[in-house]
C-alpha cells in the first residue's frame, strides 16, 4: 500500500479547526439540554489524532486550529470570553499530553491492528491524559468560583474520557489507512445493517431496560467479528453518539442519584459497552493481517520451491550427462589401456573414476531427497514390505558378498506409503549397516519389525562402529558426517533422507547405538488398515 500524501499544511489545520469547532459546539449544545446528564467531550479526541498522526513540523498550525476552534465552540453558545479563555489551558495540555504519548508509542508507525496497541491507545489517550487536563481545569475553574473542585474534576474526566474512547481510533484509523479500503469497508452492506441494529438496540435498551448498557455490546461484539476495524470503530461512534443524544433528551433516565459520585457508574458501564468491540476488533485485525502474512509466505515458499524443484532437475540432467560420460570412459581407459600407463598416471586416472562415481551418488541423493519432499500429503497405498526388503537385499547382493556379511530378516508387515520411498529407506539402512564396520569385521544384521498401537515399527540393528548419543541429532541432518570420506564413503544423506520418509508418511525414525557395540534405528510407517485390523495388539515377528 502506498503511503498517503499529507495534505497541505494550512488545509489540514483549517480542516481541524472547523472540525473542532462544529465538534465541540454540539458537545456542549448536548451537554446543556434541560435535565441532560450528558457531559460528553468529542472535540479533544479529535484533535489528538490529528496531532498523534501529524510531523511535528505541523503542530504548531494545529494547536493554533484547536485553540481557535475551542474558543469558537464556547463562543457560540454564548460562554463569556473570560470562561472560554479559562478553559483554553486544559483542553490544550490534555491533548498535547495524549498526542506526545501516543506518538512515543509509534501510533502513526505501527497503527492500531493489534489488541495491545489499541489497549495503549485507550490507557495514554482516554485515560492517562485525561486525569491531568480534568485535574488542571477543575483547578482553574475553582480558581475562578465556578463551582467545587470535585464535581468539577470528574465530570471533566468522565466526558473527556468517553469521548476519546468513542473517537480518537477511528480518527487514527481514518488518517493512516488506505483511503479506497477505508471506503470499501464503511460501504460494506453490513456496515449498515449491524449500525441499524446497533442504533435500535441501543435505543430500545436505554428507553426500556434496567440495566441498558449491557446490551449496547452485543451488536459491536458481532461487528468486530465480522466487519474491519474501520468499520467496527464507526459503529462504536454511532452507538456512542446515540447513548450521548439520549443522555441529552432524556431518553434515558439514569437511576436516581445520592451522590455526584454514583454517577460515575453510568460512565463506567457506558465505557465497559465500548472498549471490548474496539479490542476483538484490533484482534480480528492483527489475526486477518497474521493470515494474510502466513499465505503470502506459503506463496512465496511454494514458488522458491518450484524454483528450487526445476533448478534441481535441470542441473541434474545437464550434471549427469558429463559425469556419465567421465565415470564410462575413465573406466574404459583403465579396462582397455590401464597396463600401458605409469602406475602414477593409473593412480590418479582411478581417483578421477571415483570422484565421478561420488558425484553421481551425490546428484541421485539430492534428486531423492527433493522427491521426497514432492511427497507429502499423498496416502500412497499398500505396501507388502517383505517384497520391497527382497528387492533391496538384490540391489545390494554384490555389497553383502564382498563384505561376507550375515543378514537375517524377520516376517515383515504390510503397511501403507510409496513403494519406491519406502525401498529407498530400507536401502539407506541396511547400507550402513554394512557399511560402518571396524576394518576386518564381519557384519552382522537383522531387520525385525512389530506393530504397536496401530503402527509398523521397523528395526534395523548391526554389530558396528556404533555412535555417541550427543552425535547422533547430527546424523539426521543433510551432509552431516562423522567420519573423513576415506574411512567410509558416503555423503552424509543418508539417515536425513530416511526421516524424511518417514514424516512423509506421518511416521519417524529413531536411533539406540552404543560405541563399540552396534546400532539400532527403527522406522514407524503406518499400517495399512487391513494389518492393522489384523494384528489389533502389539505383535512381535
Amino acid at each position: 500500500m502506498a503511503p498517503r500524501t499529507p495534505p497541505h499544511p494550512a488545509a489540514e489545520a483549517a480542516l481541524l479547526g472547523l472540525l473542532y469547532a462544529a465538534t465541540a459546539a454540539a458537545s456542549i449544545a448536548l451537554s446543556r439540554q434541560p435535565g441532560s446528564v450528558a457531559n460528553l467531550w468529542f472535540a479533544n479526541a479529535l484533535a489528538m489524532g490529528f496531532l498523534a498522526t501529524a510531523s511535528r513540523r505541523r503542530w504548531p498550525g494545529l494547536v493554533a486550529a484547536v485553540v481557535t476552534g475551542n474558543l469558537l465552540g464556547n463562543l457560540v453558545h454564548g460562554t463569556p470570553l473570560a470562561m472560554a479563555l479559562a478553559f483554553l489551558p486544559a483542553n490544550v495540555v490534555e491533548t498535547l499530553l495524549a498526542a506526545w504519548g501516543l506518538r512515543r508509542l509509534g501510533v502513526a508507525r505501527n497503527g492500531l491492528r493489534t489488541p495491545a496497541a489499541m489497549l495503549r491507545l485507550l490507557a495514554v489517550g482516554a485515560v492517562g491524559a485525561q486525569l491531568v487536563g480534568a485535574t488542571l481545569g477543575a483547578f482553574t475553574l475553582r480558581a475562578l468560583g465556578a463551582g467545587d473542585f470535585m464535581p468539577m474534576w470528574q465530570r471533566w474526566f468522565e466526558g473527556s474520557a468517553i469521548g476519546s474512547i468513542s473517537l480518537l481510533a477511528l480518527v487514527i484509523c481514518l488518517r493512516l489507512d488506505d483511503r479506497a479500503l477505508i471506503r470499501r469497508d464503511l460501504l460494506d452492506w453490513r456496515v449498515l445493517a449491524l449500525g441499524a441494529a446497533a442504533a435500535g438496540v441501543t435505543l430500545l435498551s436505554l428507553a426500556h431496560v434496567p440495566f441498558p448498557f449491557v446490551y449496547l455490546a452485543i451488536p459491536l461484539l458481532l461487528a468486530a467479528i465480522v466487519l474491519e476495524l474501520s468499520a467496527t470503530l464507526a459503529l462504536v461512534l454511532l452507538v456512542s453518539l446515540v447513548v450521548a443524544v439520549s443522555l441529552a433528551v432524556g431518553v434515558f433516565v439514569p437511576p436516581p442519584f445520592t451522590a455526584q459520585w454514583q454517577e460515575l457508574f453510568v460512565y463506567t458501564a457506558y465505557a465497559a459497552a465500548l472498549i471490548p468491540a474496539q479490542l476483538l476488533a484490533a484482534t480480528m485485525a492483527d489475526l486477518r493481517d497474521s493470515q494474510a502474512r502466513l499465505a503470502a509466505a506459503g506463496a512465496e515458499l511454494r514458488r522458491a520451491n518450484e524454483g528450487l524443484e526445476q533448478f534441481v532437475h535441470i542441473a541434474s540432467h545437464d550434471l549427469r550427462e558429463p559425469l556419465n560420460t567421465i565415470v564410462q570412459f575413465t573406466g574404459l581407459i583403465e579396462s582397455d589401456h590401464g597396463e600401458q600407463l605409469a602406475p602414477e598416471a593409473r593412480a590418479w586416472l582411478g581417483l578421477v573414476g571415483r570422484a565421478g562415481a561420488r558425484m553421481r551418488r551425490l546428484l541421485d541423493d539430492v534428486l531423492h531427497y527433493v522427491r521426497v519432499q514432492r511427497s507429502g500429503g499423498d496416502p500412497g497405498h499398500a505396501v507388502e514390505l517383505d517384497r520391497v526388503m527382497q528387492e533391496v537385499l538384490q540391489s545390494l547382493a554384490a555389497r553383502i558378498r564382498e563384505t561376507g556379511a550375515l543378514v537375517a530378516i524377520d516376517n515383515l508387515p504390510v503397511v501403507r506409503g510409496h513403494e519406491s520411498l519406502l525401498a529407498l529407506a530400507l536401502q539407506n539402512l541396511l547400507s550402513n549397516a554394512l557399511k560402518f564396520v571396524p576394518p576386518g569385521q564381519r557384519p552382522e544384521v537383522r531387520v525385525h519389525a512389530a506393530v504397536e498401537g496401530g503402527e509398523a515399527v521397523v528395526s534395523v540393528t548391526d554389530n558396528g562402529i556404533g555412535v555417541a548419543a550427543e552425535d547422533i541429532p547430527r546424523l539426521f541432518q543433510p551432509f552431516q558426517r562423522l567420519h573423513l570420506r576415506k574411512h567410509y564413503d558416503g555423503n552424509g544423506l543418508g539417515l536425513a533422507l530416511v526421516r524424511q520418509i518417514a514424516a512423509a508418511h506421518g511416521g519417524d525414525v529413531q536411533m539406540h547405538s552404543q560405541p563399540g557395540v552396534g546400532t539400532r534405528v527403527s522406522l514407524r510407517l503406518p499400517l495399512e488398515a487391513a494389518a492393522a485390523r489384523a494384528a489389533p495388539v502389539p505383535t512381535r515377528f
